[in-house]
């Protein structure tokens, strides 16, 4: 007994300072957590999968399970039951009606296709080399279906984990403490230094996508209660995009536009910005109101 003393001791010592932590770091701390253990294992299936076996395409299997099982124990399930009511309450993963469903689709893909717009905007304005966008890994030696399964997993992992990581875990706290305003700031500010760090292309100069990108969730989050339709539309997006941003689909140009010019396609991404936006806020307000109702 004299042994565990000490230990008990200093699991209340450490508890006691994890309380006197002001509730941003601790939701930082938190959301980071869920993000980083989210992420591991589907990394790990998809590289283990490319180095020994790419031909065949089983690292989709393995990472299709592991979504479910990540919402299953953030939604409260599983050990230890003293947490449950906190997982359930900040993963804000709960049911929507169909026509709550229907209008978080429209406005949040308005808002998506709004911000992309802005991010191939500011991509030629970033003064950033076309390779800083390019994959970790040259898909161009794997077949096409192992790539297709790499890119699903990749997607609907981020999906499932950024959301519950950035929209759930460190919004939540932060919004009940602070109020949504400063929750989606954070939000969109750790969003943006997470990529910074990992991604050569997110300079600075891209501050105001991350921003507006996690604007968008938050208010979904906001004006649903759920984090639903903002996992189900950043998979969807990241999988329309990413391959794309890769250079596997299609292509788009990082030329500086004082050297082009406003060019065709500058004109037709300020184009797709401004009318997705105009759309977006008409449909975040119809969302809005359907919020208030219910």
């Amino acid at each position: 007994m004299k042994e565990e003393i000490p230990s008990v001791q200093s699991v209340h010592v450490m508890a006691r300072l994890w309380r006197r932590l002001p509730v941003i770091v601790r939701a930082i701390i938190i959301g980071e957590l869920v993000v980083s253990i989210g992420a591991t294992l589907p990394e790990l299936a998809i590289v283990v999968n490319l180095k020994t076996s790419p031909q065949i395409p089983w690292l989709l299997l393995a990472t299709a399970f592991w979504p479910w099982l990540f919402w299953w124990y953030l939604s409260g399930e599983g050990w230890p039951k003293s947490t449950s009511e906190m997982r359930r309450r900040d993963l804000r993963g709960g049911p929507l009606s169909s026509k709550v469903w229907r209008w978080a689709i429209v406005a949040g893909a308005s808002g998506i296709l709004c911000t992309i717009g802005l991010a191939f905007v500011l991509a030629r304005l970033a003064n950033v080399p076309r390779d800083a966008f390019k994959a970790p890994v040259d898909f161009s030696v794997y077949p096409r279906l192992t790539v297709i399964a790499a890119l699903l997993a990749i997607s609907a992992t981020a999906g499932v984990v950024e959301e519950a990581g950035f929209r759930s875990f460190m919004l939540s706290p932060i919004q009940r403490r602070h109020g949504w305003s400063i929750a989606i700031l954070i939000t969109g500010l750790m969003f943006f230094l997470d990529h910074h760090l990992s991604h050569a292309y997110a300079t600075f100069a891209f501050l105001p996508f991350f921003l507006a990108i996690s604007a968008v969730h938050g208010l979904l989050v906001r004006f649903t209660g759920s984090i639903r339709p903002s996992a189900v539309l950043h998979g969807v997006a990241d999988f329309c995009v990413v391959p794309v941003t890769y250079g596997l689909v299609g292509s788009f140009s990082v030329s500086p536009v004082w050297e082009t010019g406003f060019d065709r396609n500058f004109i037709i991404y300020l184009a797709v910005m401004l009318i997705f936006g105009v759309a977006a806020v008409a449909a975040f307000v119809r969302l809005a109101h359907l919020s208030v109702k219910t």
